[in-house]
């Protein structure tokens, strides 16, 4: 066990969570203020543009921020598509997915974009920044849940506070986790944003009932059994997620092991 990497990495996580109890307080009065789609993308850009820059900064300064390719995005994007299509279909299974009101898209390319800025943020701190440093530190395992669990308290900042839906949170890390070990931050990337851009620009399932300001290229709303996706909170505090997340967990995982990781797991150097 290394002592440096180690505390590399918390002092990364504990700048995430102090940015963000200053910062959603001040972006939230912005947005309230500016309203629709321009205050939701003001939102994410105050909050996650300066997490995103700090990330590739510090990221840049250990070269841990590897493995960003094309191929390994699209890889991560199809398995991201093919895990949201498996919780919908679970939700469709259980009676609680139904057609909602007419969907708006007249704001769609302003909602990828701050989509985007989070995905991003997220990725390029926790698998850019935080695991690769963790898997230097620890073990490749270790490194992999020990971020995905501060992947889960990120949301509890953001006010995440039911048991499932942080469940969830942690098995989506878990697989970001596993996605950037072995086809880099690209990989992890794609498959996150897939899924987040999918669920509320696509499909209209975040928020719900309804759409939000982005607008939807169509609005389905989960309706019925809360366990089941018909709670506020959606997917996110589903057992269909929870299902969906640990099937393609099931289909990675084995690959993973049998697979080189993307980037090195001794530090370079120059920086030690």
């Amino acid at each position: 066990m290394r002592a440096r990497p180690i505390g590399l990495a918390l002092i990364g996580v504990a700048l995430v969570w102090a940015w963000l109890a200053l910062s959603v307080p001040l972006a939230a009065g912005v947005a309230d203020t500016s309203g629709g789609a321009a205050g939701e993308f003001l939102f994410s850009l105050f909050v996650f543009g300066p997490m995103l820059a700090v990330a590739i900064g510090l990221a840049w300064l250990m070269r841990t921020l590897e493995g960003w390719s094309v191929r390994s995005f699209g890889q991560g994007a199809m398995l991201g598509l093919a895990a949201l299509a498996l919780a919908v279909s679970y939700c469709a299974v259980a009676g609680t997915l139904s057609i909602g009101g007419i969907a708006v898209t007249s704001a769609w390319p302003l909602g990828l974009l701050s989509i985007g800025v989070q995905v991003m943020a997220e990725e390029a701190m926790f698998r850019g920044y935080v695991q690769p440093l963790l898997v230097r530190g620890t073990a490749a395992a270790t490194g992999v849940m020990a971020t995905a669990g501060a992947f889960a308290l990120l949301h509890a900042v953001l006010g995440a506070t039911d048991g499932v839906e942080l469940t969830n949170m942690l098995l989506g890390g878990l697989l970001f986790g596993l996605l950037a070990l072995r086809g880099g931050v690209g990989a992890a990337a794609g498959a996150h944003l897939a899924w987040n851009a999918v669920e509320q620009l696509g499909l209209g399932l975040d928020p719900n009932p309804g759409t939000g300001a982005f607008g939807a290229l169509v609005d389905l709303d989960l309706v019925g059994a809360a366990r089941w996706g018909g709670s506020d909170t959606g997917l996110n505090a589903s057992w269909a997620m929870t299902f969906a997340l640990t099937a393609t967990l099931g289909f990675v995982l084995p690959r993973s092991v049998q697979q080189k990781p993307s980037f090195s797991a001794a530090p370079r150097a120059a920086h030690r």
